[in-house]
């Protein structure tokens, strides 16, 4: 079955300095989605101001992989250094419920753009410090490279979680597969661009979750920029997001 979530869906919050848009909305209880995807709880995507900043309060003990496509920020979890970040750079932090993770955008003339995402722990997340690799546009380019990983294979982030965190950039008409093993879900995530994913158009901030699939396979229909997230744990039940996972979910199963 494939949930999408487009990005009007996303909850919006807009200030003079900030913008944020929430894929999983845990203060609406409407959401179908609002407990997240699977193990993926979070995935906050932020717009910051020169200087500005932001702090995101978590309500479970989790693993965060913050990204940063551009820009350059100060970032700073519970017991930690802070740490600089910029562009193209990917880091994972251990928090506990009710810590506080705040980012600054460190430039004077430009934006930041952040994206944040984060997944229920396993019980051994307080055991990783909080580390950061960068993986250049050129090591993506054209591959689902690997950046995120429970033990940290393939020189990716090691999360201790059973997450595995892909990223790619690919012109227009290369088409991708990525194998999902039995029991294991996905969401995918159009940071920039344009897909056709299973007959579906998807575009800049649109989602979509799949379970029950043997795989993830989409087109690029412009030059694009995915993030996908391959989940093990409970795979979610039942999601439907309105009449396109409907139709999809029926010419499935």
């Amino acid at each position: 079955m494939i949930t999408i979530r487009r990005s009007e869906e996303r909850r919006h919050i807009e200030n003079k300095n900030q913008q944020t848009w929430m894929t999983f909305d845990w203060e609406n209880s409407a959401d179908p989605l609002q407990n997240g995807f699977g193990v993926l709880k979070i995935l906050n995507e932020e717009i910051l101001s020169p200087g500005s900043g932001f702090i995101m309060h978590t309500h479970k003990d989790m693993v965060v992989v913050t990204y940063v496509p551009e820009g350059m920020i100060i970032y700073k979890g519970l017991l930690e250094e802070p740490l600089v970040m910029e562009g193209h750079e990917f880091q994972q932090i251990s928090v506990l419920s009710g810590a506080k993770l705040s980012a600054v955008n460190l430039l004077e003339s430009e934006d930041a753009h952040i994206f944040q995402s984060g997944f229920a722990s396993n019980g051994d997340s307080a055991k990783t410090k909080g580390i950061k690799k960068l993986f250049t546009q050129a090591e993506r380019q054209g591959i689902l490279k690997l950046v995120a990983s429970p033990d940290g294979r393939e020189a990716s982030l090691p999360i201790q979680q059973d997450v595995q965190i892909y990223s790619t950039f690919i012109h227009k008409g290369n088409h991708m597969i990525h194998e999902l093993k039995p029991g294991r879900s996905s969401w995918l995530h159009v940071v920039k661009g344009r897909i056709l994913l299973d007959g579906l158009n998807l575009q800049t901030g649109d989602g979509a979750g799949l379970s029950a699939e043997v795989a993830v396979s989409f087109t690029a229909q412009m030059p694009t920029e995915i993030l996908l997230f391959d989940l093990g744990g409970e795979p979610p039940e039942g999601l439907k997001t309105g009449p396109e996972s409907e139709r999809i979910a029926a010419k499935i199963h």
